[in-house]
């Protein structure tokens, strides 16, 4: 958000519900658009929810910190940590902001969907890279090196990657005994890395 109203940039965001012990319902609903359509600025918006500092007292929109070409353009990480220090850092500690949801997942839990983030974790431990490994394996043991050849075996290999198996895959990088003793012997004795799935047996 810019600090005053409008903006190139600007998107048009819905109306927020700012909780506020001094209401009688424990809160209140924020329009975050000026009657004539303009998105409102973050000056706006905490003076309305009376955030704003006191009259003549100077108030960043933002603490920058130098990027790599040595510019005071880099958001402070410690912005991003319930800061108060400027207006975005600001507005972005308020409950109803923290806990504003991405586009993405509101379109996903509105068509009836759970979204279920993954925690920070190195990309190689997702069970999806020895999905991807079984394909290349396949493309690359019958690949005839041509363009067409690859437009056919790409489909091919991920087509032929069973459900059965990637569900082994799963097992393994979770640490789920899935269904029997045997069926996890079978998974986590055969792969010493996902860059090795050629050992894998398919039940």
């Amino acid at each position: 958000m810019n600090l005053e109203p409008g903006g190139t940039k600007m998107k048009i965001m819905h109306d927020t519900y700012v909780l506020d012990d001094k209401h009688a319902n424990g809160g209140y609903v924020q329009s975050l658009v000026l009657p004539d359509g303009r998105p409102k600025g973050l000056k706006i918006v905490l003076m309305e929810r009376g955030l704003w500092p006191i009259s003549g007292q100077r108030f960043l929109t933002q603490c920058s910190i130098k990027s790599g070409s040595g510019k005071l353009t880099k958001l402070n990480p410690r912005c991003l940590n319930r800061g108060i220090c400027c207006a975005r850092a600001l507005l972005a500690a308020q409950p109803d902001f923290r806990n504003q949801k991405s586009q993405v997942e509101e379109a996903i839990l509105n068509d009836g969907y759970d979204v279920i983030f993954y925690p920070a974790f190195h990309c190689e431990l997702n069970f999806i890279e020895y999905f991807w490994g079984a394909a290349k394996r396949y493309t690359h043991e019958n690949c005839e090196y041509d363009f067409e050849s690859l437009k056919r075996l790409v489909p091919e290999a991920l087509a032929g990657v069973s459900k059965e198996l990637i569900w082994q895959y799963w097992a393994y990088g979770s640490g789920v005994i899935y269904a029997s003793p045997e069926y996890d012997h079978l998974v986590s004795s055969r792969y010493a890395s996902h860059r090795r799935i050629s050992e894998a047996v398919e039940t």
